[in-house]
C-alpha cells in the first residue's frame, strides 16, 4: 500500500540530487533514488524502551555503521503519523540514534520504519513493522513529594555563557520540555546560566539535567550553584534523564547561578534546569 511518508521521502530524494554540489562534483544521481534496505547500515537491533523520566514517552535506540542523518515513523496504524529523531545529531549525521517518542504508551503495540541517508546520497529504509515499550524496569526515580512547584518555570535568564544557535538557548532549561535543551557554543566547564526571580523566593531543591552528545562529549559531570552572586554551594552531580539527582538546599535567593564545574567538554548545556520550592 502507498503511505503519506513515501512523498517525502521521494522529495528528500530529489532534494538530495539537486544539492550535490558544483558541475565539476561528483553527482549522487545513480544511488540516491534507490532506497537500499537499512539492514545494510544497521548495526544493532532496533531496541526501544519505557523513558524512566517520563511516563508516557519512549525511547528508541540503534546504532549504524557510519554516520547517518535518519528518523524513525511510528505510529498506531499501518498510515503512521508520527516521526522524530535524535536531538544529539545537532544539523548532522551520527551513529548512535536515541530517539525520544512522545507519546509512546507502555504496552501499546505501534507501527514503525527507520529512514534516513549517508553522506553520499544513499536512501535507507526498514520494513514496517511493530514494537511494544514494555513498562520500565528501571529504579524509581527519588521522590518529589515533599517538594513543591519548580520556580524555574517562572524565572527569567538573567545571563548565559552563550548559546549554539537560536534552536538552542537558554530559556529552554527552563520551559518544562524535555525535547529541548540550551546548549552552550563549546564552552565546556566554562558554561553557565543565571536565572531570574525577580522577588526573593524559599528554595528547598535544585536539579540540573545535562544534555550530551552521542559520543558522550557536552556531558555535565557536577555543576555549583551561586546564590545572588555571593553565596556559593556545591558541588553536585548533575542528572541524566536516565538517573536523576535532585539535591536538598534551604536557602532563599532572588538569583540563582548554575556553573558547569565538570564536563567531557564541547557543547555542554541543560535539557532541564529546576529549582523546586518547599511543599
Amino acid at each position: 500500500m502507498t503511505h503519506p511518508w513515501l512523498a517525502a521521502l521521494a522529495v528528500l530524494a530529489a532534494a538530495l540530487v539537486a544539492c550535490g554540489g558544483d558541475d565539476d562534483s561528483p553527482s549522487p544521481a545513480a544511488g540516491a533514488t534507490e532506497v537500499r534496505p537499512f539492514s545494510e547500515v544497521q548495526a544493532s537491533d532496533f531496541a526501544f524502551e519505557a523513558d524512566p523520566t517520563a511516563p508516557g514517552r519512549g525511547i528508541f535506540r540503534v546504532t549504524t555503521t557510519e554516520d547517518m542523518i535518519c528518523a524513525i515513523v511510528w505510529g498506531e496504524t499501518e498510515q503512521l503519523g508520527r516521526f522524530n529523531n535524535s536531538l544529539s545529531m545537532n544539523g548532522t549525521g551520527i551513529t548512535q540514534h536515541d530517539v525520544f517518542l512522545p507519546g509512546a504508551e507502555a504496552g501499546q503495540t505501534y507501527f514503525f520504519l527507520v529512514q534516513g541517508t549517508t553522506a553520499d546520497g544513499t536512501l535507507y529504509r526498514s520494513e514496517l513493522a511493530t514494537f511494544t515499550i514494555a513498562g520500565s524496569t528501571a529504579a524509581a526515580a527519588p521522590t518529589r513529594d515533599d517538594l513543591g512547584p519548580n520556580l524555574a518555570l517562572d524565572a527569567a535568564v538573567a545571563e548565559v555563557s552563550s548559546e549554539f544557535s537560536e534552536a538552542w538557548v537558554a530559556a529552554n532549561a527552563i520551559d518544562g520540555d524535555l525535547a529541548t535543551e540550551w546548549s552552550s557554543a563549546a564552552s565546556g566547564d566554562d558554561a553557565f546560566i543565571t536565572l531570574d526571580f525577580a522577588s526573593a523566593v524559599e528554595i528547598a531543591a535544585i536539579e540540573f539535567v545535562t544534555r550530551s552528545m552521542a559520543d558522550g562529549s557536552a556531558t555535565t559531570t557536577t555543576f555549583t550553584i551561586l546564590l545572588d552572586g555571593a553565596h556559593q554551594f556545591g558541588p553536585f552531580d548533575a542528572s541524566t534523564l536516565a538517573n536523576p539527582a535532585v539535591h536538598t538546599i534551604e536557602e532563599t535567593a532572588t538569583s540563582v547561578r548554575f556553573d558547569v564545574e565538570t564536563s567531557s567538554g564541547g557543547n555542554t548545556g541543560a535539557v532541564e534546569i529546576r529549582v523546586f520550592a518547599p511543599r
